[in-house]
């Protein structure tokens, strides 16, 4: 073999090397990430966050998060949501969180689509509470269609969600319900968050999903 030819071999073994890093780095699954190893997530709904139901809706005037993300890098992100002054269609709401929270599973590259999952501790459930009806939410897993949105640059950088989820299960029980002590699987949620990353100090850490 010619030098000539060796030199060639080694181009196109360097080419080909580079371009199976290429394709590799484009075809990488999306995550979420975090800069710094002190960072809490916070967030609040942009636009109300509405579940609805045979019952009718039910938004809060406020509706914050608080989530955590363990290592620098996850394919999930876990947020608990808090709610205050809600109602449930014309009748004041009270939950029960009972320490259930929403778990996100991405599942695609731009536009950044996750599942949700709505995890509680062993043998728990997410309770709304109205006058002679309790609609309770149990943990369930794969909901659809949830979708996250960068905003910002370096330093700044967060999170929008795009909640249009569909199929949630929910049971109600009590007098006035609709449909008591039956499983329903019609629960919808929709609306717009958003989700930044904080020290304890409150100082502002980026968070951003790619």
């Amino acid at each position: 073999m010619t030098r000539k030819s060796i030199k060639l071999g080694l181009a196109l073994l360097a080419t080909l090397a580079m371009s199976a890093v290429v394709a590799s780095g484009a075809s990488a699954d999306p995550e979420f990430h975090i800069l710094l190893e002190d960072t809490t997530l916070t967030g609040a709904q942009i636009t109300p966050n509405v579940l609805t139901t045979d019952l009718g809706e039910f938004k809060c005037e406020t509706i914050k998060y608080v989530g955590t993300q363990g290592p620098f890098t996850s394919e999930t992100l876990t947020l608990k949501p808090i709610f205050e002054k809600c109602k449930f269609g014309a009748e004041n709401a009270a939950v029960t969180v009972n320490g259930c929270g929403f778990l996100f599973h991405l599942a695609h590259e731009e536009p950044f689509e996750a599942f949700m999952d709505i995890e509680c501790p062993a043998g728990e459930k997410l309770v709304i509470h109205t006058p002679g009806c309790s609609t309770t939410i149990p943990p369930q897993i794969g909901l659809k269609n949830v979708t996250f949105t960068n905003e910002g640059e370096m330093n700044t950088r967060a999170l929008i969600i795009d909640f249009n989820v569909e199929g949630i299960d929910y049971i109600e029980h009590g007098g006035a319900c609709a449909n008591e002590t039956v499983t329903t699987n019609n629960g919808t949620f929709v609306g717009q968050a958003t989700v930044t990353g904080e020290n304890g100090a409150g100082e502002h850490r980026p968070i951003w999903v790619g």
